[in-house]
């Protein structure tokens, strides 16, 4: 087993950015030689000769590497080449492996992770431990904030961690000088959350109703709803749904989906519904296409208005 090879495996993506990240800064190195890599970008080739060069300027280096399952799709060569440097890897060179779902038994990438590397999973938070999150998150930056605050931000956010440090930020810079939080602020600045229009939006975009979609779209913009934040609300449903699948074909039921999603009866009703109607392949097909959307957007392809508005009018 290699010293330098790690795996970070979360079904959270924010937790499990927030973990690489930590593990990155116990490394303890210059930023200039850290490189990051996403196998739907870049070639097996060119992340193989990174991680085979010596750094520059200091001892080592890290290469954090996204979507590894994707070696299973890469010719017998290239990914001969993929063994050969995880059985004799470069000492100079921290190897950290972002991984969102754990790949079935049947996978060879999946072998030659549990083979070679270090493997840390992440789990997922519960409910009941958000509220101490929250108010680390605030405190880590010498703010103060109210029970009642955390609570507010929770409900507007629905939970989701990626909303919830956006939202934080937004809260920190409007209480720069008093340094405390309070759940009047939180009521200004946060709106409310946008569970049941994207619950609809995303209903009707996965039944093609072009028309509903784009109404239900404008009429959230109009509201000065953040694009952004309702592309991260769609991602979820998507996520949710393709998740709720999954436990419907392990045979579970409306109950046990509902204690699973920790989500009322009538919702997991709902949830159950969808998501036996929906193709897997088409909530698959989006979701690539939406995160493709997301990177487009936040690297400054595309505006974010009209980047979404394009995508629901194409889809």
């Amino acid at each position: 087993m290699a010293d330098a090879i790690y795996v970070f495996q979360s079904q959270n993506e924010y937790l499990l950015h927030h973990g690489v990240e930590e593990k990155i800064k116990k490394l303890n190195v210059d930023p200039f030689n850290i490189m990051r890599y996403d196998l739907l970008e870049s070639k097996s080739e060119d992340i193989l000769e990174d991680m085979q060069t010596i750094s520059f300027f200091s001892e080592q280096k890290i290469i954090v590497i996204k979507n590894i399952q994707l070696l299973d799709k890469e010719e017998e060569d290239t990914f001969k080449k993929w063994v050969q440097y995880f059985e004799k890897p470069n000492p100079d060179v921290f190897v950290i492996i972002e991984q969102l779902e754990v790949l079935p038994k049947t996978s060879k990438t999946q072998e030659l992770l549990m083979t070679y590397a270090f493997i840390e999973k992440i789990d997922d938070m519960k409910r009941n431990e958000y509220p101490e999150f929250v108010k680390n998150m605030f405190k880590k930056f010498n703010y103060q904030v109210t029970d009642d605050a955390v609570s507010a931000l929770l409900e507007r956010t629905n939970f989701d961690f990626q909303l919830l440090s956006q939202e934080a930020e937004k809260l920190m810079l409007f209480s720069y000088d008093s340094k405390v939080i309070e759940e009047k602020d939180v009521i200004l600045l946060v709106s409310r959350n946008l569970e049941e229009n994207i619950f609809e939006l995303t209903n009707s975009l996965l039944a093609k109703d072009q028309a509903k979609t784009i109404e239900i779209f404008y009429d959230l913009v109009a509201r000065n709803e953040d694009p952004i934040r309702i592309l991260t609300f769609i991602v979820n449903k998507i996520r949710e749904l393709i998740h709720a699948k999954l436990l419907i074909e392990k045979g579970y039921r409306q109950d046990e989906i509902a204690e699973h999603f920790n989500i009322k009866s009538g919702r997991a009703y709902y949830l159950l519904k969808n998501a036996q109607k929906a193709d897997f392949n088409i909530l698959e097909t989006h979701l690539k296409k939406l995160s493709k959307l997301d990177y487009d957007i936040k690297s400054g392809k595309i505006d974010k208005k009209l980047g979404l508005e394009l995508y629901l009018l194409g889809a």
